[in-house]
């Protein structure tokens, strides 16, 4: 009856320890899930990365040039654009869904950059990574679009989901890289 009622709580700390674990044990995404995806060069990947974290960025800094009717308060950007999160009823909560968007990806990154370059300094077979880096990135992409596009727990289900590949396969390619 105890772990019952803390279920809900356990269940975000399971889902972030168990990509590395599954890493560790050799496990992934299975090549039949990227096998087919084109191989991006890995440091293109990267930059793709870095390019998804910023979209959902620069969407909410439209959103809220938007809804500033064109003027941003530049001497802190941050505490307008908080303001008009938490005051503004049309603006605000897609600003907060691309704000969260945007701080996920900044979190996601270094794991993926550090699963990157180490399977480059390994020496992982380039191909398999590229496939990997494809599949990264377009999880990333679903992502954004299920936390900024939509606002429902279906939505919420699939950004999860999405959301736990992304680690899972940033964890691999740490993996990769140790079993080299």
């Amino acid at each position: 009856r105890l772990l019952a009622l803390h279920l809900p709580g356990l269940l975000p700390a399971v889902m972030s320890v168990l990509p590395p674990v599954i890493a560790a044990l050799g496990g992934g995404i299975p090549s039949a899930m990227f096998g087919l995806l084109p191989a991006i060069n890995p440091y293109k990947a990267l930059l793709g990365s870095v390019f998804l974290y910023n979209s959902a960025h620069m969407v909410k800094l439209t959103l809220h040039l938007t809804a500033s009717k064109g003027v941003l308060n530049n001497d802190n950007p941050r505490a307008d654009a908080d303001r008009i999160m938490a005051s503004d009823k049309t603006y605000g909560p897609i600003m907060a869904r691309c704000n969260a968007a945007h701080n996920n990806g900044l979190e996601s990154f270094p794991v993926f950059a550090a699963g990157v370059l180490a399977c480059e300094l390994a020496g992982v077979d380039k191909t398999t990574v590229g496939k990997l880096c494809t599949f990264h990135l377009l999880t990333r992409v679903a992502f954004n679009v299920f936390y900024m596009g939509f606002a429902n727990n279906t939505a919420g289900l699939a950004r999860t989901v999405v959301w736990l590949l992304s680690l899972i396969s940033s964890c691999q390619l740490i993996g990769m890289a140790a079993r080299k």
